[in-house]
């Protein structure tokens, strides 16, 4: 029983050290008004921005990294057009 719960606490510790980051900047339902302001960006800000649908929305996300202290440096850069932006952890890789 000891071994599995050593295990187990191992596995967790290694997935949450490795975890990766992302800025969550909006939830549009029309598209075409999230890549309008999406566009307002700069191009080396733009390139980092991706988007992806679901359910009838569509999501806009920055890319991964695993360097909080970067986004942290970075969120009031995305904030100027999407006010609401924040940082969050991901499982994306």
């Amino acid at each position: 029983m000891l071994r599995i719960l050593l295990t187990f606490t191992f596995f967790s510790a290694i997935l949450l050290a490795s975890s990766n980051y992302t800025v969550r900047l909006a939830v549009f339902k029309n598209a075409h008004k999230l890549q309008k302001a999406i566009d307002k960006y700069p191009p080396a800000l733009k390139e980092t921005v991706k988007t992806y649908s679901k359910n009838g929305h569509t999501y806009a996300y920055t890319l991964p990294t695993s360097d909080r202290a970067t986004l942290k440096k970075l969120l009031p850069a995305y904030q100027k057009v999407f006010k609401d932006a924040y940082i969050q952890p991901t499982k994306l890789k």
